[in-house]
């Protein structure tokens, strides 16, 4: 047991790995992955990589293709209209959810702690960690909802919206922040309908937020 353990504990560090340079452009979008350089890198052998490949595809940074190396997926105006359609019809299903556990006496402390601990990362000009704080606000949401579902279907759609997001991580921090402060004020006080209403409002904002910096996204091809 302890192997297995350890293997996918290696195998989710060389995920962390290959995305952070997704993320930062040292892997740029059309190229492909050898797994032997990256091994050498990494300093891990072909295994986890392999075991990697199929969560970095779940997270949209690369493409899979029988008998191909792996390449990385670029980012068109398409793929991130079809990311915002989803995201906008669940969301607000998760933040419903969310609320009606609270009403029924569900402990919305930790979601309230988090939202919390983003905005003293924000004042303290730390945007990094803010938006990892802010992410956490996302994950509070689904863990409320009491529906185990929840995480695992907007896991790959977080991973998907955070290389969007780390493209606009200076823009209108402020106004992201509040936007989640609101949402998470609604869901505390249980209301069902305007925590929604809410979440179908921030993801909006955002699908704007996000066409005005997609310039500014590694790989981001305008022709698609």
């Amino acid at each position: 047991m302890a192997s297995t353990e350890g293997r996918e504990s290696l195998s989710r560090s060389v995920f962390d790995a290959i995305r952070t340079r997704i993320l930062d452009g040292r892997l740029r979008p059309g190229e492909t992955l050898s797994e032997r350089n990256l091994g050498t890198e990494l300093q891990v052998s072909r295994v986890p990589i392999r075991e990697a490949l199929p969560l970095l595809e779940a997270a949209g940074l690369v493409t899979l293709s029988p008998r191909r190396p792996a390449v990385v997926t670029g980012v068109t105006r398409s793929s991130v209209d079809e990311l915002y359609d989803i995201r906008s019809a669940l969301e607000p299903l998760v933040a419903r959810r969310a609320a009606s556990a609270v009403a029924a006496g569900a402990d919305s402390s930790s979601l309230v702690d988090a939202v919390s601990r983003a905005g003293a990362a924000l004042e303290r000009g730390d945007l990094l960690e803010f938006h990892h704080a802010s992410s956490g606000v996302h994950s509070g949401i689904e863990a409320l909802s009491a529906n185990r579902l929840f995480p695992v279907i907007m896991e790959p759609l977080r991973e998907r919206s955070n290389r969007l997001n780390m493209a606009n991580l200076e823009r209108d921090p402020s106004l992201r922040h509040g936007e989640h402060v609101s949402l998470v004020d609604a869901i505390a006080k249980g209301d069902t309908e305007l925590a929604a209403a809410v979440a179908f409002a921030h993801v909006e904002w955002g699908r704007a937020r996000t066409f005005e910096t997609l310039a500014q996204v590694p790989g981001y091809d305008p022709q698609h």
